[in-house]
């Protein structure tokens, strides 16, 4: 006939067969490492969020434990948060407020106001803590 046997078209299938098999386990595995690539990225990610919150909490924790809310001593108004030990402003009436390191608020003398104004100033350009 053709001059290839039945055994020989058998053999030819079940090569043609095995190189399917190992095909599809191949695909079947980098499936499945991109899953896992996949997984892990999602999880580093995941952890990287979990840290910057931790991170954000313990500040903002911080910056809780080193303020104080202070009434004006000028308008009386309470909505005003200042670091102990710094010099800030009423939100509303704007005067120069002094916090002692035990909290007590009093109206800051101008020399403290002026340099409150220039960290103020400093900050607000540059986006920096100014420790004075």
């Amino acid at each position: 006939m053709f001059g290839i046997g039945l055994n020989n078209l058998i053999k030819i299938g079940f090569r043609v067969s095995d190189h399917i098999l190992k095909q599809q386990e191949i695909e079947r595995s980098r499936t499945a490492s991109e899953k896992a690539r996949l997984q892990a990225e999602a999880s580093r990610e995941k952890t990287i969020e979990e840290n910057s919150r931790y991170r954000r909490t313990m500040l903002e924790d911080e910056i809780a434990r080193a303020s104080v809310a202070v009434e004006c001593p000028n308008c009386g108004s309470t909505g005003n948060r200042i670091r102990r030990g710094s010099t800030g402003f009423c939100q509303f009436c704007g005067t120069a407020i002094q916090i002692s390191q035990s909290g007590t608020a009093f109206i800051a003398d101008p020399i403290a106001k002026e340099r409150a104004l220039a960290e103020e100033e400093i900050r607000r350009k540059g986006g920096e803590q100014v420790n004075v």
